[in-house]
């Protein structure tokens, strides 16, 4: 059976070749040739950036308990803001400059931010700031926030990561020096429980975020033995407008910003941070807290509020839990496995729990007036 095959038609009166009429259909070509080349680049990354990680699947264990509280000294507190984004990153230019984030948290009383731009660490001649970035450009919004890290890499699954890669990016973070956060969780539900009892490598979990609460995925993480810290942060992209008024920006900033609906906010900044012993506000000191846990998570209520202050917690001989605050508590909550209420001690200043043989872990919740206050746990080891 004979075939016919198109070929160029000729006009022979006006001697003019005529184009196959595939020549249409060039730029739906152009678009699938493109798209395979993205689905051959992304096939390859999710097969050769993997990791597998063992993780705990068992309660902790040991007669010793660990209190990354210990060694507090000193009565005063340092505030640190660890989720700031600037204007440094070329697709952000309309945001804040860091002078400008670095004055308006040193007048609300904070002793260091963090810059934590979008797929860089900025770096500038005034450097009193903590280095960070944030990784992850896909639409899911699975981004992972890194503190005190050397250098940032390219997102290189801007579709779609498994679960073992990002056990790859959060191991090559922690190889470049970054203490890893996922951050704000429930915004599009980018992280579920599930999914964040499945991976490993990071260190603390935004539980206070603008992007939703939630404190109880700690408890599913600490059941399991995963020493996992809290997290708090004002996730910071636009001050509200009182402080936006003050600065001294171009007028172009000022459209961008109202075209694209910032101005006039209350924003999300000066609410959520976390609480370092006194001295510690400088990167190296901040990065020694983060480690080892000995920080708290704090929420304000509403913004002009005095700050809540953190307790200091001490473990004595018999394994007994003693807080001692300035502060008078609406009500302090000693939390267990699996987020079991343990003991409620209302309107006080000072409490103590008693470890029982059943308790792996035990981590303590200050509702105050202004704010709520998070510990991180204390837990038993071998």
């Amino acid at each position: 059976m004979l075939f016919n095959v198109p070929g160029p038609i000729v006009d022979e009166d006006k001697q003019t070749v005529l184009r196959p009429s595939l020549w249409k259909y060039r730029y739906l070509f152009v678009f699938l040739s493109l798209l395979g080349i993205l689905t051959i680049y992304q096939l390859s990354v999710v097969l050769l950036l993997r990791k597998s990680i063992d993780l705990p699947t068992s309660p902790f264990q040991g007669t010793k308990l660990t209190n990354p509280y210990q060694n507090w000294k000193g009565e005063g507190q340092e505030k640190i803001s660890l989720h700031a984004h600037s204007d440094e990153v070329w697709f952000t230019p309309e945001r804040h400059t860091i002078s400008e984030i670095q004055s308006e948290y040193k007048r609300e009383g904070f002793s260091n931010v963090a810059i934590t731009d979008y797929g860089q660490v900025t770096e500038k001649e005034n450097s009193d700031y903590i280095r960070g970035f944030e990784w992850g450009q896909n639409i899911k919004k699975r981004h992972l926030l890194s503190i005190g890290i050397k250098k940032s890499f390219y997102d290189y699954f801007p579709v779609y990561a498994s679960r073992e890669n990002l056990n790859w990016v959060m191991d090559r973070m922690k190889k470049l020096g970054g203490y890893v956060i996922i951050p704000h969780p429930k915004l599009f539900d980018s992280f579920s429980k599930e999914e964040m009892s499945s991976i490993g490598g990071f260190q603390a979990i935004e539980v206070y975020s603008p992007f939703g609460d939630d404190t109880k995925i700690l408890d599913t993480l600490l059941s399991q033995g995963r020493n996992v810290h809290c997290m708090a942060s004002d996730d910071l992209h636009y001050f509200p407008e009182t402080s936006i008024k003050s600065f001294d920006q171009p007028t172009w900033k000022n459209i961008i910003q109202t075209l694209g609906n910032q101005r006039g906010r209350k924003g999300e900044s000066f609410l959520r941070y976390i609480v370092t012993a006194e001295g510690k506000r400088d990167q190296t000191s901040v990065l020694d807290s983060l480690q080892s846990g000995s920080f708290y998570c704090v929420k304000k209520f509403f913004q002009g509020a005095e700050d809540p202050k953190v307790p200091r917690i001490q473990v004595n001989q018999n394994n007994t839990v003693e807080l001692n605050s300035k502060e008078r508590y609406l009500e302090i909550r000693f939390i267990g496995q699996m987020g079991e209420v343990l003991q409620v001690n209302p309107d006080t200043n000072q409490a103590s729990y008693e470890f029982k043989e059943k308790d792996s872990y035990v981590r303590l919740e200050m509702i105050a007036l202004t704010g709520s206050v998070l510990s991180n746990a204390i837990y038993r080891n071998q």
